[in-house]
């Protein structure tokens, strides 16, 4: 189905998000093979491959302990803030 022309196009950054909130996902081989034709979507396959870099696990474990709703109240500085709320291209505290 994600190789059909007009699913294609928007299913990349789509996988590319849900990597963002799970610790390690194994990605079929049939979407392997598709992610291979689309060279723009390097990113994804380095997401799903191993091991997950520390920082993005040490994100998603801050955001299961504190809850999402509760980051915005801790007293911490904005730019952590919005990289645990996947809001920044680069940790800058």
């Amino acid at each position: 189905m994600i190789s059909a022309p007009s699913i294609s196009r928007w299913a990349g950054p789509i996988i590319d998000v849900l990597l963002d909130y799970v610790g390690h996902v194994t990605l079929c081989s049939q979407l392997m093979e598709h992610l291979d034709s689309y060279s723009e979507w390097n990113v994804i396959k380095e997401k799903a491959a191993l091991p997950r870099p520390l920082l993005q696990l040490c994100r998603l474990q801050v955001q299961r302990l504190a809850g999402r709703r509760r980051l915005k109240k801790l007293p911490l500085p904005g730019g952590l803030i919005r990289f645990l709320q996947h809001q920044e291209g680069s940790l800058e505290v």
